[in-house]
């Protein structure tokens, strides 16, 4: 009976496995397909789950009834023995007895062959499991094969998305360049009209104005519906992507910047002490280094001083002439030049400080 047992325990615990793995898949949020399979997935394995605990019901009451009749051919058996040993030969007693362990030997043959029946059945629903736990290993599949899917769709979206942004800078840049270059034409028209050629004036403007009508015919009709389309599909990817980024950054953030922490700490010690061997070793090689580089410098600035104040005396009215005509275009690169040497010494004074204070701890 045990034997019997086995079967059907196990079928039990593996249309459970079934079912939980089946639940941690709903809980994924699949596709809406994928959802109608998993509904499906689940009624089978309850329908399942119903019918072996009808099964079990029926069992247990079979077998209730099988003690029941082989007490009552035990008792029966007995009293036949009682009635042997006393030697009461009673005729209809001993044939009654007979016909009831008939009975009772009908009634256990077809007792075990509905057991036999319950053990089949069972059976047939670990199959039955078997083939629904196959078919959700398959779903499985499917369902990494369309989170791939997803993923790379995902990189697509985005390189769409990071040309797009390339692309319309170049065009806010070339809408800048055509402006800067409208506005170097008048100016080279009116101040710089004597030394620049009026048959290349004339070139430049029907080339800047073939481009243009090129552009506005061929480049921006392209453009604007691929901008549109890039921008809905980032929308898109971006709505996708945010649930993952707040987790990152709700999850993962933190752990990577204690785990920044702990290194800076660790590793500040040694790189403050690591500094000083080097700067104690290095500065007797570079002392050594000037002072007998110093002797060959001067003598190279007394050997070149001649040909440097000629070269200056040649090239100061060609320098002079060339500032004039560069003049109007020397602002925005002295603007740019000022702010990045501001830029530039800002971190040289914010990283001496830091390093100076490595040092002095």
């Amino acid at each position: 009976m045990a034997n019997r047992k086995a079967p059907i325990a196990a079928a039990i615990l593996c249309l459970c496995l079934v079912r939980a793995q089946c639940d941690a898949a709903a809980s994924a949020g699949p596709s809406p397909e994928q959802e109608q399979e998993i509904q499906m997935l689940k009624s089978k394995v309850a329908s399942l789950e119903d019918e072996i605990s009808r099964r079990k019901e029926e069992t247990s009451q079979l077998e209730r009834v099988v003690r029941e009749r082989t007490a009552q051919m035990a008792a029966l058996v007995g009293e036949l023995e009682l009635l042997q040993k006393v030697n009461v030969a009673d005729d209809e007693s001993v044939m009654k007895a007979n016909t009831n362990v008939d009975v009772l030997e009908k009634q256990i043959g077809r007792l075990g062959s509905d057991l036999e029946d319950q053990v089949r059945k069972g059976e047939s629903l670990e199959a039955r499991a078997t083939e629904a736990e196959k078919n959700w290993h398959e779903f499985s599949h499917k369902l990494e094969h369309a989170e791939y899917i997803n993923v790379e769709q995902r990189k697509k979206i985005q390189d769409l998305g990071d040309r797009l942004q390339s692309a319309q800078f170049s065009q806010d840049k070339l809408s800048e360049l055509e402006k800067e270059a409208k506005l170097n034409n008048e100016e080279l028209a009116k101040v710089h009209g004597m030394w620049l050629p009026h048959w290349l004036a004339a070139r430049v403007g029907r080339c800047q104005e073939v481009a243009s009508a090129k552009w506005q015919v061929h480049g921006k009709p392209v453009l604007g519906p691929l901008m549109h389309k890039v921008a809905e599909k980032s929308t898109y990817a971006q709505r996708l992507v945010e649930p993952h980024l707040q987790k990152a950054r709700n999850n993962w953030v933190p752990i990577a910047k204690r785990h920044l922490t702990s290194l800076r700490n660790t590793t500040t010690v040694y790189t403050s002490a690591v500094y000083r061997v080097c700067r104690d070793a290095i500065q007797p090689c570079i002392v050594k280094a000037q002072e007998f580089a110093g002797h060959y410098w001067q003598e190279y600035k007394t050997f070149s001083q001649p040909y440097i104040s000629r070269i200056v005396t040649l090239s100061e009215p060609h320098l002079s002439r060339a500032s004039v005509a560069l003049e109007p275009y020397m602002k925005p690169v002295t603007s740019g030049w000022r702010s990045l040497v501001s830029l530039a010494s800002e971190y040289h004074h914010g990283s001496s400080r830091k390093n100076k204070r490595r040092v002095d701890k």
